[in-house]
C-alpha cells in the first residue's frame, strides 16, 4: 500500500506543482491527465473492453485538440497570453496606465547593463537592434 501513497503524492505533485497561467499549459496538463487515467483504464478494465476503452480515449484526445485549434485558429495570442501578458496590454484601455513612453523619452532613462549575460570583449547587444555589434 506504501507504492500507492507514493504514486498518489507524485500524481498530485505533478498537478499542484505550477500554477497554470496560460491556455497551452493547462491544456497540456489536461492531456497528461487524459493519457495517464486511459493507461489506469486499460490495466484496470477486463480485456475484452480495452478496445473500447481506447477508442473513448483517443475520441477525447481528438475532441482536445480540435477544440485548441479552433482556439488557436480564432485568436492564436490567447493561447500563450497569461494574465499578466493580457493586463500588460490592455493597460490603457482600463486606464491605468496614464502616459505612454515616447522614444526620445526612453533614451533619456538612465541605461543599465543586464549583469546575468555573460559579456564579451567585442560584442555588445543594443536594446531592441537584435544584432550583435563589434
Amino acid at each position: 500500500m506504501e507504492w500507492y501513497e507514493k504514486l498518489t503524492n507524485r500524481f498530485l505533485r505533478f498537478f499542484s506543482q505550477k500554477e497554470v497561467k496560460t491556455p497551452l499549459s493547462f491544456f497540456f496538463r489536461v492531456v497528461t491527465a487524459l493519457v495517464l487515467l486511459c493507461a489506469i483504464a486499460m490495466g484496470a478494465c477486463e480485456p475484452a473492453k480495452r478496445f473500447e476503452v481506447f477508442l473513448v480515449s483517443v475520441a477525447m484526445l481528438i475532441f482536445f485538440f480540435g477544440a485548441v485549434w479552433v482556439f488557436a485558429w480564432v485568436n492564436p495570442k490567447h493561447l500563450v497570453y497569461g494574465e499578466a501578458g493580457h493586463r500588460a496590454e490592455l493597460r490603457f484601455a482600463m486606464g491605468t496606465e496614464k502616459h505612454e513612453i515616447t522614444a526620445p523619452e526612453l533614451a533619456t532613462l538612465p541605461q543599465t547593463t543586464n549583469t546575468a549575460l555573460p559579456q564579451t570583449a567585442n560584442a555588445s547587444v543594443l536594446a531592441g537592434d537584435g544584432e550583435q555589434k563589434s
